[in-house]
């Protein structure tokens, strides 16, 4: 049974049921963003190491139009700095999607505050040369899917270097709750690629080639590109907010929910990804 008052003697406030929802909503809205950052790492490193065996292996083995593969006009033999921005970009990008999750452990953080420091700068260095690989490659060549693709991909790995520059500024001048706010928006920014492609596949299972095009000039690409940036930095002002202020029950419902359904989706996704195309390119490389 629980007790519905304490002696005044104990020194402390009265205990009622009452006091148990709002304890749990928050405990619940913990376990739900961990449970959201969980699933994304491992999701993340599957891909990682899709990216590092897949791409790495084929300019490894003097094969680099097998990139085409997985994106057509990737690789150019006549367009080698092109070619090299989109390598670095892939490159760097499979490293964000390992160290991220890493930096947003607190325990890790203090834990072993030099470690955060030393994976810190290299996410940012990464980050930096993500973007700006991504940007040369479409100053270099341009996107396939034209100028809205070439506008929507360029604002991304702007924003991408836009928020490394500003998580290490505000780091290095000890401004750790601003740190935090732009480390959180650079990671929302970096799982975007992995995120582009798996958002594809579930609306190629579920609705096939509805609003899109081989050139990605349908209406559904037209909003991807775009859509897989965006929402996840919403996302990310969410969980920014969610420790700046106290949060009533509807609130604590709204945002638990939504990162259990975040946390759910990501799970299916990358179930149906590795068994489709992660998996069996990774092996084929391994061949």
């Amino acid at each position: 049974m629980i007790p519905t008052h304490r002696s005044p003697s104990a020194g402390t406030a009265p205990f009622t049921r009452n006091d148990l929802a709002p304890h749990a909503l928050g405990t619940a809205r913990r376990w739900s963003a961990g449970a959201l950052v969980a699933v994304s790492w491992i999701s993340g490193a599957i891909f990682a190491a899709y990216i590092i065996v897949f791409f790495g292996g084929a300019i490894a083995g003097g094969a680099g139009e097998r990139w085409n593969q997985a994106l057509p006009g990737l690789y150019e033999v006549d367009a080698p700095l092109a070619t090299l921005a989109i390598g670095a970009h892939f490159l760097a990008g499979g490293i964000l999607l390992l160290l991220g999750p890493i930096q947003l452990i607190g325990p890790v953080r203090r834990a072993a505050p030099a470690l955060h420091r030393w994976l810190g700068r290299l996410y940012v260095i990464s980050a930096g040369a993500a973007g700006l690989g991504g940007l040369g490659f479409i100053l270099g060549r341009g996107t396939i899917g034209g100028p809205l693709m070439d506008v929507g991909f360029g604002l991304y790995g702007a924003l991408m270097v836009l928020c490394a520059a500003l998580a290490y500024s505000h780091a290095r001048a000890r401004r750790f709750e601003q740190h935090r706010a732009w480390a959180i928006r650079l990671f929302a920014l970096t799982i975007g690629s992995w995120l582009y492609r798996m958002e594809y596949g579930l609306w190629f299972l579920l609705f096939g080639s509805l609003g899109r095009a081989a050139d990605f000039s349908g209406w559904f690409d037209a909003v991807m590109v775009f859509f897989f940036y965006i929402p996840n930095l919403l996302v990310a002002e969410v969980a920014i907010r969610m420790g700046a202020a106290p949060r009533g029950m509807p609130a604590n419902l709204a945002i638990t929910a939504l990162f259990l359904v975040s946390a759910v989706l990501i799970a299916v996704m990358t179930a149906t990804f590795t068994a489709r195309a992660w998996a069996p390119r990774i092996l084929d490389a391994l061949a």
